[in-house]
């Protein structure tokens, strides 16, 4: 059986909350999912959301002892109690230390891949610890020379060839090497992770109308489609550039589109989240290992309610540990 290091985020938005309903209410899974955090907080959380759990401490137990009928936690103690939807910048560091910690014992293969709960970037930042963001830094950690983040849907998978720079940072990146790395990691993690064998990506052009033919900007033109060409014609399978405001349009394809690849942030990603909201999962491609994340962030307005909704940490986990089967 697969086992998943479950790394919970901000103590006082809804990682807890979402780990527990997920983890806690001895549903039978095909993996075992061990929750990194502070076994007092969740168990006042539980409380407050009503749950009852049967919290264990984990100790290094193989897969096959780790019983579904428990919410196991790898302990990472807090130095004071933190209240539900009160973030405070004092666990900062704490949260990089547990961070680190679950990626660590991934890559030592003591689990077989990593789910993440959600962290506030400003709060980190205010706390004192340099945070862009997880893809960032599992790319330190891990030691990895590139990596891609994606988000998928059951409707779409979505990559991004840059993250969380600024805007007029973009263009800057859309270079012909850049692209080239993002092109080939997102074949391959497709091939590998997903099975298939000759996947067609779709890669959006970086201006308006994918620069109507140079007049809006000469990206499209002189990096973009010389390298799509150019890789065709090595049994890759791109369609594009593409211009982003029709390029999720289903009846315009020709062809199954296996995934996109945007060249920024909020180019790709309020299509996928506008359609499949709460069942959307941010996967890291180019590791070494399994990495997969809630689509959402704190919601500290809604740490320690019972509505909260826990959908995306179960799917995160249920991809993380299908991916697993197929290594």
């Amino acid at each position: 059986m697969t086992k998943l290091a479950v790394s919970s985020g901000d103590p006082a938005g809804i990682g807890p909350d979402i780990c527990i309903k997920a983890f806690g209410i001895k549903t039978k899974f095909n993996y075992s999912p061990v929750i990194f955090g502070d076994p007092d907080l969740f168990k006042e959380r539980a409380k407050i959301l009503g749950q009852k759990i049967d919290l264990q401490i984990y100790k290094g137990e193989d897969d096959e002892l780790l019983s579904n009928n428990c919410l196991w936690i790898q302990p990472h103690n807090l130095e004071q109690p933190v209240a539900p939807g009160e973030p405070n910048t004092f666990y900062a560091g704490y949260l990089m230390d547990l961070f680190e910690d679950a990626i660590q014992r991934t890559i030592s293969n003591e689990f077989d891949g990593l789910v993440t709960g959600p962290i506030n970037k400003e709060l980190m930042n205010k706390g004192g610890v340099s945070f862009q963001g997880h893809t960032e830094v599992l790319t330190k950690v891990s030691k990895t020379q590139k990596v891609l983040m994606m988000l998928v849907s059951n409707e779409m998978k979505v990559a991004l060839a840059t993250t969380h720079i600024s805007i007029a940072e973009v263009p800057k990146m859309i270079t012909r090497n850049h692209l080239l790395s993002c092109l080939t990691i997102l074949r391959d993690d497709l091939r590998t992770k997903w099975n298939i064998t000759s996947p067609c990506i779709k890669i959006l052009g970086l201006n308006p109308h994918a620069g109507d033919g140079g007049f809006i900007g000469k990206e499209d033109q002189e990096i973009i489609e010389p390298l799509v060409s150019e890789l065709n014609k090595k049994n890759f399978n791109i369609v594009g550039p593409v211009s982003a405001d029709t390029a999720f349009i289903r009846k315009h394809d020709n062809q199954k589109i296996d995934a996109i690849l945007a060249m920024f942030h909020d180019q790709g990603l309020p299509v996928i989240k506008t359609l499949g909201f709460g069942n959307i999962v941010n996967i890291t491609l180019g590791l070494p290992f399994i990495r997969t994340s809630v689509d959402h962030g704190t919601a500290y307005d809604m740490a320690g309610r019972d509505q909260v909704d826990e959908s995306s940490m179960l799917e995160a986990a249920n991809l993380a540990a299908l991916i697993t089967s197929y290594q």
